[in-house]
């Protein structure tokens, strides 16, 4: 089967309506409901994204050599993507458990120990670098991770 543009933006609408949408279940176990539309412009901003990255998908050329900064545009989009997809899988529904005080002294300790390589996560995720950085010392600490 050929993919064309009008079956690729399908796929990509249902991909984004699939990690957007409310789940009928998750549904009713809501508290309050709020009234910011928060989710509605998020679906609106995932439906413009996707209607970009097919675009620029048909623009790309195979042989064509693109300079560094568009690559690295290109990684930090499919990181962000896949940052949010996970969240809505799984964190949004489950939720995110806090740290223990041993687990949260054992992230400072993993902070210091890996603070070197804060400069490389600031390198690859700009601005949200250091937030990135942390959210990585909490997951090792989680996982049992000792300085």
């Amino acid at each position: 089967m050929k993919l064309d543009k009008s079956l690729l933006r399908t796929i990509i609408k249902e991909q984004i309506d699939e990690m957007c949408g409310v789940q009928p279940q998750m549904h009713h176990m809501s508290m309050h409901k709020s009234d910011d539309h928060e989710a509605d412009m998020g679906r609106r901003q995932m439906f413009k994204t996707a209607n970009y990255a097919v675009d620029i998908y048909e623009m790309m050329d195979d042989n064509e050599d693109y300079p560094a900064w568009i690559q690295s545009k290109l990684t930090k989009i499919a990181d962000y993507i896949g940052v949010v997809k996970h969240y809505l899988e799984y964190d949004h529904v489950v939720g995110e458990r806090k740290l223990t005080d041993a687990e949260s002294e054992e992230k400072e300790k993993l902070a210091k120990k890996y603070k070197p390589a804060m400069d490389s996560f600031k390198d690859q995720y700009g601005d949200e670098g250091e937030s990135v950085y942390y959210a990585t010392m909490t997951k090792k600490a989680k996982k049992g991770e000792k300085a």
